[in-house]
């Protein structure tokens, strides 16, 4: 859209209400009138672009969170050996803790809603700006105007008042001229800043949208590999002490001070374990099979 087309209709009719002003007017007293025009434009501008500030503060505790539960995720890839002992006096390796996901995804949760609110934020600063931008070319259409108004005035009083012509043909301009210089900076700072907000909009979505799909499909994915990583875990556990009751058995059978009562009891603990072993490989293989009490 250019200038000429959001040109407001009444441009050109405030623009000789002021020239019938400055007319009456001393000279000072119209160049003062001059610096005045889009003084007020330009403030709202500047307190508008102020905002910027604000609103592309760095989310630097979202990257944070996302870190911290990438580390957790590498994590799963290399899981830590474990020594065997006896029964279940085992050393617990470093394997990923279920409380530190729950944590990392709370923080995920907080980081999100903190995104969505300086969304809120730069959608409103952005609509100030854009208000500020549409009154600073307003301001700029009618300094234009009034520069086309002095001209035309200064070609009536050439005669009649040559130095009143004067002062409109060539201070009046100049001044006007200065006064365009200083909106249309204003009006490229205040553009500049419609763009910057837009790029941290954008880079703010795509956060909540890499928040999004950590806290849904990553955290999910880290969930379930916990989970298989804590089964498989279990039934190594289970297949130790199996193994170590039939060690035991084992000796106990070839001690020459053992009692059948001893071994029967034994016997009977190694096979309560293999059907244990059995009924949580075949959960494993099936996770829709209903668990069997031992």
């Amino acid at each position: 859209m250019t200038s000429e087309s959001k040109r407001p209709p009444d441009a050109r009719a405030e623009a000789r209400l002021l020239l019938r002003q400055w007319l009456v007017r001393s000279e000072n007293d119209v160049l003062a009138a001059i610096d005045g025009l889009g003084r007020q434009a330009i403030r709202d501008a500047s307190q508008a672009s102020g905002r910027l500030e604000r609103s592309t503060s760095s989310t630097t505790s979202a990257h944070g969170v996302l870190l911290e539960l990438q580390a957790l995720a590498e994590t799963f890839e290399a899981p830590a050996p474990r020594r065997r002992l006896w029964f279940s006096a085992r050393v617990a390796d470093k394997a990923p803790d279920p409380v530190s996901l729950n944590t990392l995804v709370a923080s995920l949760e907080r980081e999100r809603d903190a995104i969505a609110r300086t969304l809120i934020g730069i959608e409103g600063d952005g609509a100030k700006l854009q208000l500020a931008d549409d009154a600073l070319d307003e301001a700029l259409q009618l300094v234009r105007a009034c520069g086309l108004a002095s001209e035309s005035a200064a070609r009536e009083l050439a005669l009649a008042k040559p130095a009143q012509a004067v002062f409109l043909r060539e201070t009046v301009p100049e001044r006007l001229l200065a006064r365009e210089q200083d909106l249309l900076t204003q009006i490229a700072v205040t553009r500049q800043g419609i763009l910057a907000l837009q790029l941290v909009a954008d880079g703010q979505s795509a956060l909540a949208q890499a928040i999004d799909r950590a806290r849904d499909t990553s955290v999910a994915a880290m969930r379930t590999a916990l989970a298989a990583r804590q089964a498989v875990a279990g039934s190594h556990d289970l297949t130790r002490q199996a193994q170590a009751l039939e060690n035991t058995v084992e000796a106990a059978g070839k001690a020459s001070n053992s009692g059948r009562d001893v071994e029967r009891a034994l016997e009977d603990a190694a096979a309560q374990i293999r059907r244990a072993i059995n009924a949580a490989q075949a959960t494993a293989r099936d996770p829709r099979s209903p668990r069997q009490e031992t």
